[in-house]
């Protein structure tokens, strides 16, 4: 946030935000589904503080979000400014599925819950519905306002915002019932798994369709970067390296091609895993601990790797100020004794690196994919260089838009470092690329769309 309440309820209110007030305060149950950095925590905020006034200062306030969010935003930037109800509890999602915490939730009669990065509720008809949105639901079927919020809220298909609808029981969403939605609502392919022939919903049909759009019009608010925003040029690029084909890497695709397609998506990505892993020079196993009561993690290091992409980092920090971007923990590993060697300093909290930055230190942001969330770093950086990456949209995209963001004055530079073996037609890491890319077109599709009927 990259404004305080104060000068926003002043001087910064937009027409879009204050026309989204009245829709959250009136529609009662209403997601903001502004492109990140487009300001949908301020409108959120003023009607918080608009039913506790009502209210007499009583309002019980739930806000909930992934533990990045609460830390980094909810935590850092908006609680210091004492502008939220006095009974303001704020769970991240993985504590509120406890379940002692879980039974004090629901206990409570809450007079508002916030969901941010509600996208997270994207469970229940392509697959089962998480622990997580179970809990949403039944919450916010119980409370009068429920207010939402996403920068992607389409994903990897046009049927996951749906979920997402119901779990916050948005209109009449929040009434169907999953598999009703799958029966009727969607265009179902005929599957085999180890128990038989199944039917998987694929996208939406004909009724699906229709009731989506008629829920996007009337209990969401689509808000993407326009003209006005003056935003700077985004490059974004992959660059291919080519790696020699080892043993480890082999066997690693081997275990891929034998896995059949009736083997849970949890088999499929651990495999692709492997493969990844072993592209850039290591690979994960695990093994039993000697009651036998869990699995211990262990390294093991593709002998006399030659890895490029580290030489590709190292270049690019020696220029500028980075970010970069990493999926194991063993990526990060040896990012850091590279930079170790060349006395560049580096560090992994992103607080501590904005204040270092802004402080006129130089130095480098490592970062998990997963946890580029919540925070405003258009003041402090421009480049972005995914090391390693996953198949998930929302962190490719939440990760770029901390520095791509209403505010920032510079060209932003994206960066997408892919292995690969010579001849080798899988293109494993190619392939998470293009799969994020087509990702991005269904979501611009849909915000620029919605955005344009505003």
């Amino acid at each position: 946030m990259s404004i305080t309440y104060k000068e926003y309820d002043t001087k910064y209110r937009l027409p879009e935000q204050a026309k989204d007030e009245l829709n959250l305060l009136e529609k009662k149950h209403y997601v903001l589904c502004y492109e990140p950095g487009k300001g949908k925590s301020m409108p959120v905020v003023h009607c918080i503080n608009e039913i506790n006034k009502r209210m007499n200062g009583r309002a019980k306030v739930l806000i909930l979000s992934d533990a990045t969010c609460i830390k980094n935003m909810w935590m850092t930037d908006i609680y210091p400014q004492e502008i939220l109800p006095k009974y303001t509890v704020m769970v991240t999602d993985r504590s509120a599925i406890n379940k002692d915490t879980q039974a004090g939730l629901l206990a409570v009669k809450w007079d508002i819950i916030v969901c941010d990065e509600c996208q997270s509720l994207r469970s229940g008809v392509t697959r089962a519905k998480s622990k997580y949105a179970k809990l949403v639901y039944q919450l916010t079927k119980k409370c009068e306002y429920v207010w939402g919020m996403t920068g992607t809220i389409a994903g990897n298909n046009n049927i996951e915002p749906f979920c997402v609808l119901h779990n916050l029981n948005i209109g009449r969403c929040g009434t169907i019932n999953c598999n009703k939605f799958k029966r009727d609502y969607c265009i179902n392919e005929l599957q085999y798994g180890p128990f038989g022939a199944f039917e998987k919903p694929t996208k939406l049909n004909t009724y699906g369709e229709r009731l989506m759009k008629e829920h996007f019009d009337n209990y969401c608010s689509f808000w993407g970067y326009d003209n006005n925003d003056d935003m700077p040029e985004l490059q974004i690029e992959y660059k291919r390296f080519i790696v020699n084909e080892t043993e480890t890497y082999k066997n690693a695709l081997e275990g891929i091609l034998q896995i059949g397609d009736y083997e849970s998506t949890v088999q499929k990505t651990i495999a692709l895993q492997k493969a990844q892993q072993a592209l850039n020079g290591f690979i994960y196993y695990d093994l039993p601990t000697e009651d036998g009561e869990k699995l211990e993690r262990y390294t093991n290091y593709v002998p006399e790797f030659y890895n490029p992409k580290l030489d590709e980092v190292v270049n690019d920090c020696k220029q500028d100020i980075q970010i970069i971007g990493y999926r194991y923990q063993e990526d990060a590993i040896c990012i850091s004794r590279e930079l170790d060697k060349i006395n560049i300093k580096y560090t992994y909290d992103i607080q501590d690196f904005k204040t270092r930055v802004l402080n006129g230190e130089f130095v480098i942001l490592l970062l998990q994919c997963s946890r580029g969330k919540a925070v405003n770093l258009q003041d402090v950086c421009t480049n972005i260089i995914y090391y390693t990456c996953d198949f998930s949209f929302i962190n490719y995209k939440q990760f770029i838009h901390r520095c791509w963001r209403r505010g920032q004055t510079k060209p932003c530079k994206i960066k997408f470092l892919i292995n690969e073996v010579e001849n080798d037609n899988h293109h494993i890491e190619y392939k998470i690329w293009q799969s994020l890319q087509n990702k991005q077109n269904i979501h611009d599709t849909l915000m620029n769309i919605k955005n344009k009927e505003v």
